[in-house]
């Protein structure tokens, strides 16, 4: 069974991508301190992680550049719902990264719109 890692600290938004996940053939992990999203995601070695960019303490900036460092070959969704410039400097970092693994959405996410990303059956 494919896995999905969620990082989000916000618990709504978490238990539904963590349904949709699981709707979609996953297993599912959520993690909603971002100061234990890398251990997790070293632990649980997910096929897909879903990072917030926005949250307390360590923002998803730092959380995906540890994700990204840590050469496991899972696809990355990084999430904001702050605007685009966050989005667009994961984007950055992906690219620094040389990694074509990372989409971006913003939120609020649709359903349909997950759901064709963790599928595979659309790339940013």
């Amino acid at each position: 069974m494919r896995k999905l890692l969620i990082v989000d600290d916000d618990a709504g938004l978490a238990k539904a991508y963590a349904r949709i996940g699981t709707d979609s053939g996953f297993e599912v992990h959520v993690v909603s301190d971002p100061l234990k999203a890398t251990e997790a995601f070293l632990a649980f070695k997910p096929d897909v992680a879903m990072i917030d960019m926005i949250m307390p303490e360590k923002d998803g900036i730092d959380v995906l550049n540890e994700v990204l460092l840590t050469g496991q070959p899972a696809r990355i969704i990084v999430t904001s719902g702050y605007g685009d410039a966050m989005l667009r400097l994961a984007k950055g970092l992906a690219d620094f990264h040389a990694s074509g693994r990372v989409t971006v959405l913003k939120k609020p996410i649709r359903r349909a719109e997950l759901e064709k990303v963790l599928t595979g059956t659309t790339s940013d």
